[in-house]
């Protein structure tokens, strides 16, 4: 488990820690807090009917995402939210999210 709190946990899936993509599976039944850190995150509603994406400084309009859908958040959005909505309120969903890791980005070398 990579960190929790209340109606929440997140954790890594188990890629390749080699790799330079960085993989998160995400469970929530209440609105949780991302931030893209600078780098575009790729995300997927695993588990749920529909949940919803804001932005708590309406960086963009609110949009509601269904099971099995893919989205994307830019980089510069910076802090966004995700929660159940319509027929998953009240229980639980979960994302999985792919991002680049940026800690070690510049050991990759294209050959």
């Amino acid at each position: 488990m990579v960190a929790q709190g209340r109606g929440w946990h997140e954790e890594r899936t188990g890629l390749n820690p080699e790799s330079f993509i960085e993989t998160r599976r995400h469970w929530f039944a209440t609105k949780v807090q991302h931030n893209t850190n600078g780098v575009v995150n790729v995300l997927n509603l695993i588990e749920g009917r529909e949940a919803i994406v804001e932005s708590p400084v309406n960086a963009f309009e609110p949009f509601v995402v269904h099971y099995a859908e893919t989205f994307i958040v830019p980089a510069a959005v910076g802090e966004y939210t995700i929660r159940p909505y319509g027929e998953s309120e009240g229980k639980g969903c979960a994302t999985i999210k792919a991002f680049v890791r940026t800690e070690n980005l510049f050991d990759y070398r294209i050959n």
